[in-house]
């Protein structure tokens, strides 16, 4: 059986209408030539200290282990350091843990989702982001979710709320942000999926009058109306606003989530597989989940390695409802870094039957877009996103 013989790292960048990204990309390799694994352990910041993580964690607890195992690695990786947890060690974890299931769908021949349990669907419905100008005018954001229909979309997200608000919210930028669901409900007509993104700003009240607001047009889901620091706050907002509300990016690990599931104080679940614990962690969220019939919508500003992992996670949870993507709105690169990645038709993604998760980099690719010195993310606060 093959071993963990060494780390790697890719990092490459590119940019989408509201956003430049960085991301890092874990290589895992094994004794065995040529036969390695693939995992996204991209912080979105902080990369050079979650490189040092990785290599710690792979130094420790993986060198000359049997990449079969994967969750007993999980485990000591999570358990034994003394601090344990947060952003940076569970994304560092993240990209080990998605690695190690690349590894082992390549060394049984089989893709990753046939190894969680096979898939209840090889055809994963997708949402696009990215699409949008922030802010825009009701037209323009209008213009521009015709034209993501017009590409086979059948649900689309954006933040309608502008920029520089936190906590609360004037009225006339909330009655812009109105406008803006407004119109683009009206051009995208009454079937396509609207998904109303709120970045975590917004006090209790103020989220409450915005969700009410915007209850008429029919919302998907209001995402991130509250911060996700309390879960109170969260319930109060879903009890009194009847959109579904989804929550999750910025949690790490099952803990929190378990704690969201127990109050039922969310309708839609969205850990960041590169960041919230992995494949491995991201299939005990779902289980959780699906014991209060809360569905999965993972977090997705991967790059094509976690993006692709949460795809397969997708295909084998039962409680899966949609997929981010924001693919087609990056620099057109993002296909071409890695080897595989598919593209949506018609709203949907097919995945394949190719061993592990069907990906191989482009090191020419990879090479010709190096990270950015600086990312910017326009999420319509004070703060970064």
């Amino acid at each position: 059986m093959p071993a963990i013989a060494s780390v790697e790292f890719r990092q490459f960048s590119a940019v989408h209408r509201n956003a430049s990204r960085n991301w890092l990309v874990v290589k895992l390799n094994t004794d065995q030539p040529g036969l390695y694994g693939l995992g996204d352990a991209s912080p979105m910041d902080n990369e050079e200290e979650v490189k040092g993580l990785v290599r710690t964690f792979v130094d420790k607890y993986l060198l000359g282990k049997d990449p079969l195992d994967s969750e007993v690695h999980w485990t000591a990786m999570y358990h034994d350091p003394h601090a344990r947890g947060g952003r940076l060690a569970s994304t560092a974890l993240s990209g080990l843990d998605i690695a190690l299931w690349d590894l082992k769908g390549k060394i049984l021949g089989q893709p990753v989702y046939r190894l969680l349990g096979g898939a209840h669907r090889l055809k994963l419905r997708v949402y696009a982001n990215g699409w949008y100008t922030n802010p825009g005018t009701p037209q323009q954001n209008a213009e521009e979710a015709r034209a993501v229909v017009d590409m086979g979309y059948t649900a689309l997200k954006f933040d309608p709320f502008g920029q520089r608000n936190y906590y609360q919210i004037s009225l006339k930028e909330a009655q812009l942000a109105e406008e803006r669901v407004a119109a683009v409900r009206a051009a995208v007509g009454p079937h396509i999926d609207i998904l109303v993104e709120g970045h975590a700003k917004f006090d209790v009240m103020n989220a409450i009058q915005l969700g009410q607001r915007l209850e008429p047009y029919r919302p998907m889901w209001f995402e991130e109306p509250v911060s996700e620091e309390n879960i109170s706050e969260l319930l109060e907002v879903r009890r009194k606003v009847n959109i579904p509300i989804a929550t999750g990016e910025r949690l790490y690990t099952k803990f929190p989530f378990a704690r969201i599931v127990e109050a039922h104080a969310a309708d839609v679940l969205q850990p960041d597989i590169a960041n919230a614990g992995g494949i491995t962690e991201l299939k005990k969220i779902a289980a959780i989940a699906e014991a209060k019939h809360i569905t999965m919508a993972p977090h997705n500003v991967c790059s094509p390695v976690g993006a692709m992992a949460e795809l397969h996670l997708g295909a084998s949870i039962i409680n899966f409802e949609i997929e981010e993507y924001h693919a087609e709105f990056y620099s057109e690169h993002y296909f071409t870094v890695f080897h595989g990645f598919p593209r949506q038709q018609d709203g949907y993604v097919a995945l394949s039957d190719a061993p592990g998760l069907g990906l191989e980099p482009n090191e020419k690719e990879i090479a010709a877009h190096p990270p950015l010195k600086k990312v910017t993310a326009r999420g319509g606060t004070v703060k970064g996103i």
